[in-house]
This record gives C-alpha cells, structure tokens and sequence, in this order.
C-alpha cells in the first residue's frame, strides 16, 4: 500500500475500498420487525402513530430483481405558476439576496448561483452551476398514497454533492475575514464529499489544499479529492474522536503546527456551514414546494445540512417538523433520543458514508431537530439498489438513507402531508461499494429492493414537546366534537345557578352606588400600584391573572371576584369624586344601560333592533333642536347624526365629513396632503389624534392663539388661515370648543363662523363637556352663536352623570355621514329586505354599535327638559360658589389663591401651605412658582390616601400657570356647597406642613 507521513505517523491508503471488512448483517432478522425505541420522551414501534391517528398504511412491495415498468418516470417538480403570483412577503428572499444580507460577499463570490435564474440566458461561471437543484417527486417510495416525498437533486452541483454550498460559502467567508490569505494552503478534515467541494473551490480560488479523509471512504471519493491538484491524506478508520490518527485531530494539528501558511476549514464546527444551507436551500426548498412543505428530513455528518434549512423552513412556518435521519452507530441517535451529553457519547461503526457521526459536531443546533429515524446500513444500501433498479437513477449512500428515512415517515404522518429530504450525493462514487455486487456480499447486504416489511423498517422518535403538541391536538379536536353535542353546551342547572346570582347581585350593585352617594365612604378604597393590587386579588381568591389553561371557578370564586372588584375600585359616584369630567350614575340611565345589555343589540340594522333604532333616531332629531331650533315645539331642522362613543370619536367624525365636503375624491384615493385644520390652544388633544388617525398629520392640525380666558380668538384663526394660504395649503376645517378641558372655556362661535364663511371652511364645535349649558335657559348664553356651525358633538355622560359612554354628533347636512363613510356591506344593507332605508349602520365607520342612546332616552324621559336644565345650572352655580370660597381664603389667611375663575362647571386654584404665604402669582418669583407647583401632586397624594375628595391638577404653561388643582363638577346631583366648603378646610388641614 502506499503510505504517507505525518509527524513519524504511517498512514496508509488502501489499493481498493473493498479490500475493508465490516460486521456482517444478515439479510433476515434485522429487517423482519421494528425495534423498540426507548429515549427520554416515547417508545415507539411498527404500530404506533404520530398524534394518535391511527391508520394502517399498507406498503406496497417494491422486491424487484430488474427494473420494472411504470406509468411515469420520476419528474422535476415545476415550479407552480401561482408561485410568480405570491406577495413579495410570502415569497423567500433569493439565495443571492440572502447571501448579501448575512454577509458581505468577495468579489468572486458574487458570481453565485441566484435562485430561480436561468442557467441558459447567458454564459455562466463554474461557481454559478453551485445551487438552485432541480426537486424531484419520489411519490411512489411513499408507503401512503396520500402523503407527498420530494427530494432535492443535490448531486446535480458541479463536484457531485450538496457540499460545494458550504465549501464556496466557508472559504469566501473566510478570505473575507482575513484568515484565508493568498499563498496559505487549505486543510480540511472529510469524509469524502467536503473534501472534493473543498478541492474544487480552491482550484477556482488559486489555492493549494490538503484534505484528510478516512479508509472509509470510496475510492472514487478520494480519486476526486485529489484530481483538483492537491495533497491527499487517508487516516485510520474507526478510531476513537480524541485519537491522534482521527482526521479531524490531523487537521486540527496541522494547523497549530503551521498557523500562519495553513488554514483549516473544521467545517464540523464552522458556523458558515449551516449559514449556507440557511441562505440557499432552505429558501429554494420553500419556494419550489410553494410552502407546501410540511416535514423536512436529512442525515448528518456536520448537522449543517439539518440544523440551517430546518431553521429556514420554520422561521417561514414553525409548524414544519424536522427530523435527522441516523445510521445505527452513529451518536447523534443517543444524544437527542436518550439525552447522552456530547462528551459522553461513544459511536459505533457503519458503512454509509458522508452520513452519521462519532462524535457531536458544533454546527448541529438540536433545538432545531424535533425528531429522528434511525435505519441500517443495508436499509441505505438496498434503497440504492432499488431507485437505480426502478427509476434509472444512481444515488449515494446517505441518499438511500434519506429516501429510506422518509419512507419510513411517510407512514406515520398525517395524510396531505409533504415530506422533502436530500439526495446528497450520486452513485458514481461508489461504484466499487454500493453498486459493485462483490462489495455488497461481503456486507452481507442483498442487491434487491426490500421487502414490504423492510421498507417500514426504521426506528422513529419524536421529542416528548412534539408529541405532546400533537396530542394537545387530538384533545383539542375530540373537545370541539364534543362542544357541538346535546341541546346546551352547560347544563341547565348552571343557567338556572348563574340567573339566581343575578337576582342577587342587583340589589348589592343598587346598595353600592346609594352607599356611593352618601357620601360616606372613602372616595378611594386603597391607593395601591399595580404588583399591591395583583397581591390584593390573589388573597381575595381572585387572582387578577388569566392563565392558560385555567380551570373554570365556582359561583363562590365569581362572587369573590365581583367583591374584589367593587372593595378595589375608585367610587367614581362619590359627591367628591371631581377628578374627572363625569361623576355619578343617573339611576334610570343605569336601568337603561343594564337593559340595553340584556337586549345585546348590535344597532346596525333596523331588522335587528327596531326599537333601539327608532330611539336614536328621536334622540337625534330632539338634539337637532336643541342645537338648531331651541324653543320651536314639533320643528326638527334637517340634520344627519349618530351617537358615537365619546367625545374624542366625535370630533373625527366632523372631520371625516369635512374632508368629504372639501374633498369628495379623499374616500376613494387618499386627500391632496394639502388639507389644514385649525383648533385652539386650549382645545382637546382628540383633534390632533384625528388628524393623526385620518392621515392629515398633527403638523396640519394647527393651534390657535387663545386669550386670557382660553377661549380661541377670532383674530388669530383668521391669521393663521392666511398663512396656510399663503403656503399653498387649503384650510378646510376649524374646531371649536364649548367648555374646554382645564379652564371651561367658551370660544367666540360667532367669529370663528365669520371666518369658517369667509374662507369656506367647516366649522364645529366640540360641546362634549360644556354643550350641556344649551339645556339650560340661564346658561345657554355662552354658546351664542354655536347654531351657525356645521357641527356639534355634546356628551349626556359627562355633565348629566349618565353611565359611560353616551356622547351625540350631529351635522346640520342631511346624508353626509353615510356619503363620507358609506361601504354599502351587502350582507348587511341589503336595498331589497323590510326596511332598509331605516338602517343606521351605513353612517358609521363601525360595525357594532352598542345602544347608547336608550340611556339619554330613558333618563330625558324621567328628567325632562327642566330636570336636566337644573342639573346644568346647579353644577355651573356651585363653580362659581368654589370661586368665591377660594376668594374668600385667599383675602383672610391666603390659603388659596384663585389660578382661574369659574367657567362653564371648572374652577381652578392652588393651595398654598403656611410656609409659602403671601403667594400672588402677578408677583411671584420663579422660585415661588417652582415651589408651588410641588404643592398639588404632593396633596393630592395625601388625599388619596385618605380617602377624601379626587381633584385633579395640571399645569398651563402657555399662561405661566405651575400646577393648579382643576375643579370640575360634573353631575353635582348629590353635592353641596357644604360639602365643598368642608373639602377646602380638609385640604389645609393635611397640607399645612408640605
């Protein structure tokens, strides 16, 4: 034999690869049944199932001496034209475009092959051949009709296998990096084919190369390895991984010993090897089976192959399952089926060559593994035999691995599934063992295809997260089938248990809230955070977290809940409950609201809710009035109108008409983007949402000067309508306020109409705190001039106390609302069914739509006109009685200092401990005003810990106000002026030592 040396190492080539012997397997006994599997997770046998389908899949024999014929040859799956049609999102970036985006390629590495090109349009390069392999459908090895095999023709690259992807990717990567430098010699440990994809690369590259392959390996391998030019190195075969005879080891030692001339590729642990397989097939493998693909399967040396397409494949879809076929021997079965640590397996021995492994490589990423099918030698072998004998097809060792392997699966899935594996490497490189008859004797192996029950024959693992994935399925589907069985999916007792604790229930709600408006209670149960509350609840026995999977609690525990809820929560019906601009609950509005959710009707169609339709109809057309013709008995004005829910949805909705009005075309193909609105500085922060929202942009919603008061001044609109003129935009749209936030400010309706008419701009006006001052005969005077807008919006749940949400846009042009939002739903607004001119749904740009208006309804029913006129008075008068308490403290101990004067149902003041007076904020220093601004938060803190009144505080920074405490007195029904008095004198009390 010829002999090399290395470091006073003999290492022998042999003349012929046959002249090696292995351990014989018989040709009977270890093909006749499927052995027990027994790992961490499952033991599976012939008969078992994946996800507890049971199904008994016939094989079909394939025993045939000489090939046989067929209705049809093994065909290149074409690519389906619907593939070209797919969104770019579905569709996997190109194997060139991958390469980019990962690395930064050389030069020469440009010239890689791109997915999906055609090799035909002009002349290509060597490097171009590498990739885009054609996917063949093996269909017929399937042992279920039903279920697809492809395999992707990965002999087909320029060297004969699969390895030239990661030989050009880990050498470009490598010169890129700088550890491959021109002169320096390659040295890569193989078991055949790496070496050859190696060898090949470096003579594009200009490179000399050693490769250090095994005895295992053909004589065709190695013939290949070294027709490129280089050095070829044969060590011993079956010597243990830290022996310094393995090839790996001869690599590695290579190296150290010439550190700055040789480069070693260790592709077993070079993390560009699954890098590869990541950038190209597993890409062209989603793009060929259009996505289809549902298991993917291959056998590893590296792990590379299986470790980079598999986490492809399941970054595209993480339901696609895949599997690591193994030849017994081989560790990677025990590391993953019985969970021996990588430096605790030992390996065996077997003859299938470029497959299995002695030791567990760092490229292999077992997480991406969910299961194994472990086969023999002679399984691989036969298999070989057997595609050549049928379908005229020489393929390699681990091919016939592969292909067995998914034959193997393929009886054990679910039917429609497709299955795609690789044919790494062709049959001309083992003419002298698989398909040499002498060879396969001296094996012990059998030329023939095998048997029925040999081609079953394999052992299948899933890991226990799979199965139980699986079976969680199965439950899933058993419990559905089950949900749609019997009259009632909960049993009557239930239904009978569940109305009985309403009955009891309601008297308790009715029992909270009088407790609520007396007065006595704490206004806050318990400032607590967020992690107290959680803690709270979970000692209550009803733990605030929804958890996966949790069993259903008993009456007792909703009772628990229930409590917890009311004992925890904020008693927003409290008299001094100010904080924010709605308080209490209007009784009857309350029995309207428990009614509307027990009618649970969606107010879309008339059809569905007649009556609930007809009401917001009235309720429409009595605010029209109210707006429009106050004091015309039985004249309603034309209008259009919707109840919304709240304010800020209201004031989108004008906009939406007005940009309908200003551009018609906008619903169909987007505004100009020279629209412009105008609101004041003072106004609400839901106009500049609805201009975000609409697409208008905040920077076209802009704010208007406002003086003294916070009302927007006239003078200023009409400027700051010029200049958005002036720079070519197209004012459209002015809104105005009635009661704003902070300050209760009425803007001047009559100026900002005279300006809307000037420049033919919409104007509307947000009433939704202060337009309930048009109920009042006394107050309706600050909205003088508001029945010249083109809008108004006024929500009942804020100064009338009704229960959240009521709030009423109304337009004085009639069908604008369902021209601007109109989508015609035909399965909804159908022109030919029982009254469909009545629908209201059309107007929306919602679908559902809770019945709101039964609440204003039912409580203007029981308050009338009068009732409602009182409650707007009484809050608006006890606004101004605050003012003058405040003013009365301010001129005897200068405890409180007015920040602002009553407006609509707002006051503001600060309180100002002993240690900060005299404070006049026309005099003030900036550090006194630094130092009162700490004031409100630091009380307010207190006052909740207490218990007492919630007011709530902000700054103005416009008018060089620090923080203030804001009082606002939404339906003050059950507040009195001494009541507000008391709450004064409290507050000094707690911060007279801030």
């Amino acid at each position: 034999m010829p002999a090399a040396t290395l470091n006073n190492v003999s290492i022998r080539l042999p003349t012929h690869a046959s002249s090696r012997v292995c351990q014989q397997i018989p040709a009977s006994g270890t093909l006749s049944g499927r052995a027990a599997v027994r790992g961490r997770g499952v033991v599976v046998l012939k008969s078992a199932t994946l996800g507890g389908v049971n199904r008994n899949v016939r094989a079909r024999s394939r025993v045939v001496p000489r090939a046989q014929a067929r209705a049809e040859p093994p065909r290149a799956v074409k690519q389906d034209a619907a593939i070209a049609d797919m969104a770019p999102t579905q569709l996997p970036i190109e194997q060139k475009q991958i390469l980019q985006a990962l690395t930064t390629k050389s030069s020469d590495e440009q010239e890689d092959f791109t997915a999906g090109s055609d090799p035909n349009a002009s002349p290509v390069s060597p490097q171009q051949l590498i990739g885009g392999t054609p996917i063949l459908d093996l269909s017929a090895y399937s042992l279920n009709p039903n279920v697809k095999i492809l395999a992707k023709t990965e002999y087909l690259n320029p060297s004969g296998s699969i390895k030239d992807r990661i030989a050009q990717h880990m050498i470009a990567n490598a010169e890129r990096t700088g550890r491959l430098r021109p002169g320096m010699t390659v040295v890569a440990a193989t078991s055949g084919n790496t070496g050859s994809a190696i060898a090949m690369t470096c003579a594009l590259r200009g490179y000399e190369y050693i490769v250090i392959t095994n005895e295992k390996t053909s004589k065709e391998k190695v013939d290949s390895m070294r027709a490129y030019g280089g050095e070829v190195m044969i060590s011993p075969s079956g010597v243990a991984p830290d022996d310094p005879l393995h090839y790996q080891n001869i690599e590695n030692r290579l190296c150290e010993e010439n550190p700055e001339t040789y480069y070693g590729v260790d592709q077993y642990n070079n993390p560009f090897n699954a890098e590869a397989y990541e950038a190209t097939l597993g890409p062209e493998i989603w793009k060929q089976t259009a996505g289809e693909v549902t298991h993917f399967i291959a056998g590893g040396s590296t792990g590379g192959t299986v470790s980079g397409t598999g986490r492809y494949l399941k970054s595209q879809n993480p339901k696609i399952r895949v599997l690591m076929a193994d030849p017994r021997g081989s560790v990677f079965w025990d590391h993953v089926v019985n969970g021996v640590a990588a430096e605790d397996v030992k390996g065996g021995s077997w003859e299938t060559e470029g497959v299995g492994k002695d030791s567990i490589p760092g490229c292999f990423d077992i997480n991406v593994v969910d299961g194994m099918v472990r086969a023999t030698d002679e399984h691989a072998f036969r298999t070989c035999r057997e595609v050549a004998a049928n379908d005229g097809l020489l393929i390699g060792g681990s091919s016939g691995l592969n292909l067995h392997a998914a034959r193997v699966l393929s009886g054990q899935v679910e039917d429609g599934a497709t299955i795609v594996t690789v044919l790494p490497d062709s049959g001309i490189k083992y003419l002298s063992k698989i398909y040499n008859d002498d060879w396969l004797s001296e094996m012990g192996v059998k030329t023939t295809a095998l048997c029925e029950e040999g081609q079953a024959c394999g052992d299948l693992y899933w890991k226990p997260a799979i199965l139980d994935q699986d079976s969680a399925g199965n439950a899933a589907l058993a419990f559905a089938t089950a949900a749609t069985e019997g009259s009632d999916l909960w049993p009557e007792e239930q239904l009978d248990t569940e109305l009985a604790y309403l009955l009891e229930l309601a008297p308790q709600l009715a029992d909270y809230h009088k407790a609520s408006v007396s007065g006595k209670e704490r206004v806050h149960s318990r400032l607590q955070s967020p992690a107290e509350l959680a803690a709270t609840f979970l000692e209550a026995g009803a733990e605030l977290e929804l958890k996966q999977g949790a069993d259903p609690v008993d009456m007792d525990g909703i009772k628990r809940a229930v409590h917890a809820v009311m004992d925890n929560s904020v008693r927003s019906s409290h008299p001094l409950f100010l904080n924010q601009l709605y308080s209490g609950i209007d009784p009857v509005a309350l029995a309207a609201e428990w009614l509307a959710s027990t009618l649970n009707a969606n107010v879309h169609t008339f059809e569905v809710a007649p009556v609930l339709t007809e009401i917001e109809k009235a309720v429409l057309a009595k605010t029209a009035r109210m707006w429009l013709a106050p004091g015309l008995s039985g004249t309603t004005p034309s209008h259009d109108g919707l109840i919304v829910p709240g304010g800020s949805l209201a004031n989108m909705y004008s906009m939406i008409v007005a940009r309908d009005k200003a551009e018609p075309e906008a619903r169909n193909k987007g505004h100009s983007g020279k629209l412009v609105a105008f609101c004041s500085e003072q106004s609400h922060y839901s106009y500049r949402k609805a201009a975000m929202v609409m697409g208008l942009g905040m920077d076209n919603m802009i704010k208007v000067a406002c003086d003294e008061n916070g009302a927007m001044i006239a003078a200023e609109l009409e400027k700051e309508v010029e200049a958005a003129k002036a720079r070519g935009m197209t004012p459209f749209y002015a809104g105005t306020t009635a009661g704003s936030t902070v300050l209760g400010a009425f803007d001047d309706f009559h100026g900002a109409a005279d300006v809307c008419q000037r420049h033919d701009m919409w104007m509307h006006v947000d009433g939704a705190w202060g337009g309930a001052a048009a109920l009042s005969q006394a107050q309706r005077k600050f909205l003088d001039g508001f029945e010249r807008a083109d809008s108004f919006c006024w929500n009942p749940h804020k100064m009338l106390g009704l229960p959240l949400q009521c709030s009423i846009f109304v337009t004085r042009h009639e069908g604008s609302l369902s021209k601007a939002n109109g989508v015609q739903a035909d399965y909804l607004f159908q022109p030919d069914k029982n009254n469909a001119g009545a629908d209201l749904g059309d107007r929306s740009i919602q679908c559902g739509r809770k019945a709101d208006a039964l609440k204003i309804w039912l409580s203007w029913k029981a308050r009338g006109d009068d009732g409602f006129g009182a409650l707007v008075d009484r809050a608006f008068g006890l606004a101004k009685t605050v003012e003058g308490f405040v003013r009365e403290k301010q001129e005897t101990d200068g405890s409180f200092v007015l920040a602002a004067h009553a407006q609509c149902a707002n006051v503001g003041f600060w309180y100002v401990p002993p240690r900060l007076r005299p404070f006049d904020p026309k005099t003030a220093t900036p550090t006194q005003f630094a130092e009162i601004g700490f004031v409100a938060p630091k009380l307010k803190d207190r006052m909740q810990r207490a218990g007492d009144a919630m007011i709530g505080f902000q700054p103005i920074d416009s008018m060089n106000k620090p923080n203030f405490f804001r009082l606002v007195l939404p339906n003050p029904r059950h507040l009195s002026k001494d009541n507000l008095r008391d709450m004064l004198d409290r507050m000094d009390e707690l911060g007279k030592d801030l």
